[in-house]
């Protein structure tokens, strides 16, 4: 056992750069890979309530007043509108709690209830902190914040519902933020849900450092966004028309003109479930959805993408885009396989029969069959899109869809699994569409088991030890504190399960690393891609069966050999944290909870 500890100190060692700390991290490092074998499938884990987590995690989170060598005002602007004081104290409140002082309240009140105006009024005053002005008549949700947007002094702008609080340390975290990255133009973090009375907190969203995939599906950075104010003003600040969406079109503008984005994965902002909010069921933003997909596609106009917007059924202001195929582009279609026959006829002709996209060749790969009945089904195999090769080496999984990548003469090069089913009839139309994007890496699908319960939809690299699937075992529908498995987002990787990638970017970083022989290398192939600039993106609108054992883990059956190189990947990710989850989620379960301990 204590040459094993070594051995493992040893890996982590290797992946970590030298300097003075070098060997307590090692350490810490270590104490995160030893439990692999702990987190196998089986193994428990401790799961908390979100008032646990309050309770447990969340005092863990503040930071310490402190002078900072860059101190900027903060203006936040609140739109009023006939505001209760039962919400008007509160949020008045939370700004009076600032651990941060140097701020300005900008209330733009749009009221027709002359008492409430004058209730409002009475309230803001005392503070010379706070700038109060009542419009001349309501203009609207847009009208009103932009009027608050021209009271702003500070250097950056942050937007504040007037029934919604903040965290006390939240303008704090901004500034401590903004300290250690000067340059960062547009702040967003995580948020929760309080009760109208606000006694009770709820619904925490944890969300993923910037992850522009996400937003063209959903307005997930919703608050406490801040921004800076020369660039709120260059683009023109709200936009009327967006009326219930005007945040996410936004939101929208503000990516395209920078891609200085620092995420706080921190609970700075309480939204209320109010009457008639936005913050309580679905059915309340039907209203915001045509403006929503009308912002997408304005924000796909200016990038000049050639993809058409669309909105989800039954899922108001849930976005999707289509992205046209280049003309003539041909995939081809990589299926390694040991006999276990009746698997591979499965996958083949779900692919033959399914697809709508015709422009494509498989390229069947044995390796080691020696079942009779394997070769009697191959040679059945007439169709001229079928090529079928044999690489009669040692297993190794790197090296025989690399083999077969050599075969290839298609565009795109898709690794895919002979223990899959097509589900989707336009998979191969919208996993091309999405790799061809000059800024995509590899498009991995919605992999379900037989069940209809989630194998794949993305990977977290540190989960279950080494790296795991979020959401596995969900159902597709299941709401989160990290959000919905639905939503197409960017993460360090996807399996190789169904994997598509431009045949020039498979190459570029030299196909799979063959060092692994039966796990990890997939998760690898994405960090590289991802570190060359590119996004890996997971795409739910492709659905696939996937017929892995629900029992088996990635590395349960591996090789040390594939442990031990895996970690010269996943390492510095382990320990600073996989950008595209969340800190304050739990990486020792995958479908998704809490984490009982902040680290």
């Amino acid at each position: 056992m204590q040459k094993g500890k070594q051995h493992l100190r040893k890996i982590a060692e290797k992946v970590l750069p030298k300097n003075t700390r070098r060997r307590k991290l090692a350490g810490k490092l270590y104490g995160r890979i030893k439990r692999i074998r702990q987190l196998l499938p089986g193994a428990p884990a401790k799961v908390i309530s979100y008032s646990q987590w309050v309770q447990q995690c969340e005092p863990h989170v503040w930071i310490e007043p402190r002078t900072y060598k860059h101190q900027p005002l903060i203006s936040i602007v609140v739109p009023a509108y006939n505001t209760p004081l039962k919400y008007v104290k509160p949020l008045l409140a939370s700004l009076h709690s600032q651990l941060y002082p140097n701020w300005q309240l900008c209330v733009a009140d749009g009221s027709t209830d002359e008492r409430r105006a004058k209730a409002i009024a009475a309230s803001c005053k005392g503070d010379k902190r706070i700038t109060y002005k009542r419009l001349k008549q309501n203009y609207g949700i847009v009208g009103n914040t932009n009027a608050g947007v021209k009271l702003a002094k500070g250097e950056f702008v942050g937007l504040l519902d007037h029934d919604d609080i903040l965290s006390p340390h939240a303008l704090l975290e901004i500034v401590d933020a903004l300290n250690h990255k000067p340059k960062t133009d547009f702040f967003y973090s995580d948020e929760d849900k309080i009760s109208d009375d606000g006694k009770e907190r709820s619904l925490p969203f944890f969300k993923p450092d910037w992850s522009p995939t996400l937003l063209e599906s959903v307005n997930y950075i919703t608050h406490f966004a801040v921004i800076r104010r020369t660039l709120l003003e260059k683009i023109g600040m709200l936009r009327e028309g967006f009326d219930g969406s005007q945040d996410y079109d936004l939101f929208l503008r503000v990516t395209d003109h920078t891609n200085r984005i620092v995420h706080i994965p921190k609970i700075l902002y309480h939204w209320r479930i109010a009457d008639g909010s936005t913050a309580g069921p679905i059915e309340n933003k039907n209203y915001a959805d045509d403006a929503g997909q009308r912002a997408l596609m304005d924000h796909v106009a200016r990038k000049k993408v050639k993809a058409e917007v669309l909105g989800r059924e039954n899922l108001p202001t849930n976005y999707r885009l289509r992205y046209e195929v280049p003309e003539g582009a041909k995939a081809s279609i990589i299926i390694p396989f040991k006999d276990k026959i009746k698997l591979t006829q499965t996958c083949i002709e779900s692919i033959l029969e399914k697809t709508t996209y015709k422009n494509y060749e498989i390229i069947l790969i044995s390796n080691n069959s020696v079942e009779d009945r394997t070769f009697a089904y191959l040679k059945t195999l007439k169709n001229e899109k079928i090529k079928i090769y044999y690489y009669n080496k040692p297993f190794n999984y790197s090296k025989i869809n690399n083999f077969g990548r050599k075969k290839a003469k298609g565009d795109f090069i898709v690794l895919l699994n002979n223990d899959t089913e097509v589900i989707s009839e336009d998979w191969l139309d919208e996993l091309i569409g999405v790799a061809a994007q000059p800024w995509a890496g590899a498009v991995g699908p919605l992999l379900f088991y037989p069940n209809n319960k989630i194998q794949h939809a993305g990977i977290t690299v540190g989960m279950k030890g080494a790296a795991g699937h979020p959401f596995r075992l969900r159902r597709e529908d299941a709401l989160t504190p990290f959000g919905r498995p639905y939503w197409a987002r960017n993460y360090l990787a996807v399996t190789a399960a169904c994997l598509v990638i431009d045949a020039k970017k498979y190459d570029e970083v030299h196909g799979l690393d063959e060092t692994f022989v039966m796990a990890g290398q997939d998760v690898a192939f994405g960090i590289r891609l991802h570190e060359k600039g590119y996004l890996n993106v997971f795409w739910p609108h492709v659905q696939m069966y996937h017929y892995e054992n629900v029992s088996v883990g990635s590395y349960q059956n591996a090789p040390a050999i594939d442990f031990e190189t895996s970690m010269k990947y996943y390492g510095p990710y382990m320990q600073w944290q996989d950008p595209y989850f969340n800190p304050n989620l739990n990486l020792d379960i995958e479908d998704i909870a809490l984490r009982e301990t902040y680290v």
